[in-house]
C-alpha cells in the first residue's frame, strides 16, 4: 500500500466500524430498554405484520372474554329473578289447595284470592323490571306506539311534549283529561281502561291517575314532568315560549292519547370468538313469563302458555263473588293449581336452560383464556427481546465500540511517518 496523507485508509476503516459497532450497541440499548426486539418495522417487516395480525386475534380474544363474562351477570340476574318468580309460583300453590279446603265460607277464599292477586301482580312486576342495561330479559316490553304529542289546544300554552316513557303499563290507548283549577294551577288526569277475554268471559281494568299542572319556573328550566306511576307512563313537557301558567298547560294537554303496544323482548347476541361466524356467537334467548297477555292476537308478544293460562284462572277467580257456590270455587282452584303446576314445571325448565348456558360460557371462557395466552406466547416469541441475547450483544457492542476508538486514534496518528522521510 503506498504511503499518502490525503486519504488515512486505515482511519477510514476504524471509522466504519466504530460507526457499525456504535449502531449495534444502540439497538442493544433501545431492546433492552423497551423489551421488544422489534421497535419498528426496519427491525424485522415480515416478524411486524406476523405479530400485528397477531395482536389483531389477541384483542379480539380478550374482547370475547370480556363478553363472555357480561354475558354470565346477565344470565345471573336473569335467573335471580325467576327464582324469585319461582317462590312465588310455590306460595300460589300453597293458596290454591288452601282455597280448595271445603271448610272456608267464599269470603274467606276471596281473602286467599286477594294474596293470589298480590302475587300474581308481583311476578309481572318482577319480570318487567328485570333488565340488564335496559335490556328486557324476562318480559315483553311496552312502549309508545302513537298518540297525539304536540300542547296547542289552547291559546298561550308554548309547550310541547318532548318525551313519554313507559314503564309496566298495560296495552291499549290512555287519555288525558286536563281542566283548569285557578289561574296559575291546572289538574291533569290520565286514564285507560285495559281489556282481554279469557275462556269466553271479557274482563277490564280501568286505569286512572290524577296529577297538578303548576306554572314554569326559571329553577325547572322550562321542564315539568307528569309521572303517573301508578300506570305507569311518565309525561315530560317542555316549555318553547313564554312561560305558561299550569291552567293553560292543563287544558293545552286535555284530549291528548297516548297509545301503547307490546314488543317481544329481544335476544340478545354475545361474540365468543374473533370473528362473527355462527359458532363464535352465544345468544340469550329473551323470555316473556308475565302472566297478563292472554287474549293477545299476536302469539310472538305472548307470555309462554303455562304464564298465560295462570293470569287468567286468577282474573276468573276475580270475578267470583261470595254468593258463587262451594263447587265453582273447588272447580276454579282446582284448574288454577294445575296451572300453577305448569307454570312451575316451565319455570324450572328455562331456568336449567339458563343454567346450561352459564356452564357452556365457562367452557368458552376456558378456551379463550387458553387461546388468548398461546396467542400472547407466540407474539411475544417474535416481538419481545431476548435479554440474555442482548445483554450478550450489548458487551460486544462495548468492546467493538472502545476497540474501534482506540484503532481510530492509532489510524489518525499513522501519517506522521511521513514526517520522518521529510526530515
Amino acid at each position: 500500500m503506498p504511503t499518502v496523507i490525503n486519504t488515512n485508509l486505515a482511519s477510514l476503516y476504524a471509522q466504519n466500524n466504530l460507526s457499525n459497532a456504535q449502531n449495534s450497541l444502540a439497538n442493544s440499548v433501545r431492546a433492552l430498554s423497551s423489551g421488544l426486539r422489534i421497535s419498528s418495522a426496519k427491525d424485522d417487516a415480515a416478524g411486524l405484520a406476523i405479530s400485528q395480525s397477531m395482536q389483531d386475534q389477541i384483542n379480539g380474544v380478550n374482547q370475547a372474554r370480556r363478553n363472555m363474562n357480561d354475558a354470565v351477570n346477565l344470565i345471573q340476574v336473569a335467573d335471580t329473578s325467576m327464582g324469585t318468580i319461582h317462590d312465588m309460583l310455590l306460595r300460589l300453590k300453597t293458596l290454591a289447595t288452601q282455597g280448595y279446603d271445603g271448610s272456608l265460607s267464599a269470603s274467606q277464599r276471596t281473602q286467599i284470592v286477594d294474596e293470589i292477586n298480590e302475587l300474581n301482580a308481583e311476578i309481572n312486576n318482577t319480570a318487567a323490571r328485570t333488565k340488564f342495561n335496559g335490556n328486557a330479559l324476562i318480559a315483553a316490553t311496552v312502549g309508545r306506539s302513537s298518540g297525539t304529542a304536540s300542547v296547542g289546544a289552547a291559546t298561550g300554552t308554548l309547550a310541547s311534549i318532548t318525551g313519554i316513557s313507559i314503564n309496566t303499563t298495560g296495552v291499549g290507548t290512555f287519555l288525558l283529561t286536563g281542566t283548569s283549577l285557578s289561574t296559575s294551577t291546572g289538574s291533569v288526569v290520565l286514564s285507560g281502561t285495559i281489556s282481554n277475554t279469557y275462556s269466553g268471559t271479557a274482563f277490564s281494568t280501568t286505569y286512572a291517575q290524577t296529577l297538578t299542572a303548576t306554572s314554569y319556573s326559571a329553577t325547572a328550566k322550562g321542564i315539568q314532568v307528569f309521572n303517573f306511576d301508578k300506570i305507569g307512563i311518565s309525561i315530560e313537557v317542555t316549555q318553547t315560549g313564554a312561560a305558561s301558567t299550569g291552567n293553560l298547560l292543563a287544558v293545552g294537554l286535555n284530549a291528548l292519547t297516548v297509545t301503547t303496544a307490546a314488543g317481544a323482548p329481544s335476544d340478545l347476541y354475545f361474540q365468543g370468538g374473533t370473528e362473527t361466524s355462527t359458532p363464535n356467537m352465544v345468544i340469550y334467548d329473551a323470555i316473556n313469563v308475565r302472566t297478563d297477555y292472554m287474549g293477545d292476537t299476536n302469539s310472538t308478544l305472548a307470555g309462554f302458555d303455562a304464564m298465560t293460562n295462570l293470569g287468567g284462572q286468577i282474573q276468573l277467580l276475580n270475578s267470583y263473588a261470595n254468593t258463587v257456590g262451594q263447587s265453582t270455587w273447588a272447580t276454579a282452584f282446582s284448574t288454577l293449581g294445575t296451572f300453577i303446576d305448569t307454570a312451575i314445571d316451565k319455570i324450572s325448565e328455562e331456568r336449567s336452560n339458563m343454567g346450561a348456558l352459564q356452564n357452556r360460557i365457562s367452557y368458552i371462557n376456558q378456551n379463550l383464556e387458553a387461546y388468548s395466552t398461546n396467542l400472547q406466547a407466540s407474539r411475544s416469541a417474535i416481538m419481545d427481546a431476548d435479554f440474555a441475547a442482548e445483554t450478550a450483544k450489548l458487551t460486544k457492542g462495548q468492546i467493538l465500540q472502545q476497540a474501534a476508538t482506540a484503532m481510530l486514534a492509532q489510524a489518525n496518528q499513522m501519517n506522521n511517518v511521513v514526517l520522518s522521510l521529510l526530515k
